[in-house]
């Protein structure tokens, strides 16, 4: 398993990814760029996927993300691609603020 590091890189990479995905777009700017979405979306359901490796201490000293939630939308987006409502992609999207602070604060730990 990837070092706890590495995955908070990962994490890391795949929201500032994202946060491209949507930088200088509207929604429906977004849903009309066919690339643009699906790259969006295929990182918001990496990120699910990457934050599930992180250790429960992680996830106990930031209760108020939306661990769950993630993961469903991992696997939700995975399974059931066409079935993915866009608006729900969207306000992922711009909630990703809490989850690169968490992620700053734990790379700030690893390094302390």
């Amino acid at each position: 398993m990837a070092g706890l590091l590495d995955i908070l890189d990962d994490l890391a990479l795949l929201i500032a990814r994202a946060e491209k995905s949507v930088e200088g777009r509207t929604f429906d700017a977004l849903v009309a760029n066919d690339e643009a979405y699906d790259a969006l979306t295929y990182r918001l359901a990496m990120i699910g996927e990457t934050s599930n490796k992180l250790p429960d201490e992680i996830k106990a000293r930031h209760p108020h993300l939306p661990w769950r939630e993630m993961a469903t939308f991992r696997n939700f987006a995975s399974h059931d691609y066409f079935g993915v409502d866009a608006q729900l992609v969207w306000q992922a999207a711009m909630s990703l603020e809490p989850i690169k602070a968490m992620v700053a604060e734990e790379i700030d730990r690893c390094s302390a």
